[in-house]
């Protein structure tokens, strides 16, 4: 296991997004060296009438969770960028958390190619599986 932490994951969650993204407040609960738990919590404001979670801000979280899980894997934080990201919704999510469990499938020189689950905070349901590539820049 990296020196890389918990509150270091949580950290470049907090500085490194995009201010709106900061307004979804996720939560990085794990890490490993090849993944991570990330947490985006309920708040209306991401859901439509009836409090179904937009596809929109579950690909936002998924993206952002990624980053997360690619900074473990690392060792820190790279500037790195989302190449491909492919989402197969699986079901709704309804007034609940989302769990975001990614992992690194393969790791090469610049490329990175990486899977999130995603599942509802309440009964651990499937919403999406999204697979992802990404490339480190610099």
């Amino acid at each position: 296991m990296t020196d890389f932490s918990r509150s270091d994951a949580q950290h470049v969650l907090d500085t490194v997004m995009t201010p709106w993204l900061d307004e979804l407040g996720m939560i990085v609960e794990e890490i490993s060296d090849t993944g991570a738990v990330v947490r985006l919590p309920w708040d209306a404001r991401i859901a439509r009438d009836g409090g179904l979670i937009t596809g929109q801000a579950l690909m936002s979280f998924a993206d952002a969770a990624m980053v997360v899980v690619i900074s473990s894997a690392l060792g820190g934080f790279q500037k790195m960028a989302t190449i491909d990201m492919t989402t197969s919704f699986l079901a709704p999510a309804f007034n609940t958390d989302v769990i975001a469990r990614g992992q690194v499938i393969k790791r090469g020189k610049r490329m990175i190619y990486g899977r999130v689950d995603l599942e509802t905070g309440d009964t651990g349901e499937s919403v999406a599986l999204i697979q992802t590539t990404w490339t480190l820049l610099g």
